[in-house]
């Protein structure tokens, strides 16, 4: 790593250089957020609470909220400011009528779409690397995160390792991660 995410500082392990790359692949993060939400004409806070709903699946505010990692009333705002843009509106549960759930609307799917877009776009570095190194590495991201092997069904059986590579050991699910 050319410049270390913390200056004068030496890695203790290979996991901790580790993370502080995963860190610092992560810099551009929050101005590629901003850029794409004011785009779409958005807070930060609305154009991710707005990618966080599936247009097929009505959910509601409770709902939102544990997948947002929140306090259900915080996202009163951001869902009453995606309702006055015309991008999601509030309906009663047909299966109970006490709980609103929030439908994203025709025009709230195209810029959820556009925010998707901008915010998924990889890096030219991620872009750049092999189709077989992007595999390796997108398995073992996410045995990182979940803690298991992904299902061989869903990724078309394992990626070829690369010539001279170790098979890491997967981690185990209650490995702290941070």
């Amino acid at each position: 790593m050319g410049d270390p995410l913390v200056p004068g500082h030496r890695y203790g392990s290979g996991a901790e250089e580790l993370w502080a790359l995963v860190v610092a692949s992560f810099a551009g993060w929050e101005q590629r957020v901003n850029e794409a939400a004011a785009a779409a004409g958005l807070s930060p806070v609305s154009a991710w609470t707005l990618v966080q709903l599936d247009p097929k699946a009505p959910v509601s505010q409770k709902e939102l909220a544990a997948r947002l990692r929140c306090n259900p009333s915080t996202v009163v705002d951001p869902t009453d400011r995606l309702e006055e843009a015309g991008l999601v509106i509030r309906r009663a549960n047909p299966g109970d009528r006490r709980v609103n759930v929030l439908m994203v609307t025709a025009k709230g799917a195209i810029v959820r779409k556009q925010l998707i877009s901008r915010l998924l776009e990889p890096p030219g570095a991620f872009r750049r690397m092999p189709a077989g190194e992007q595999a390796r590495f997108r398995e073992v991201m996410r045995e990182a995160l979940t803690g298991s092997a992904s299902d061989p069904d869903r990724r078309g059986g394992r990626a070829a390792e690369p010539k001279g590579s170790k098979r890491l050991r997967p981690w185990r699910r209650n490995d702290n991660l941070c």
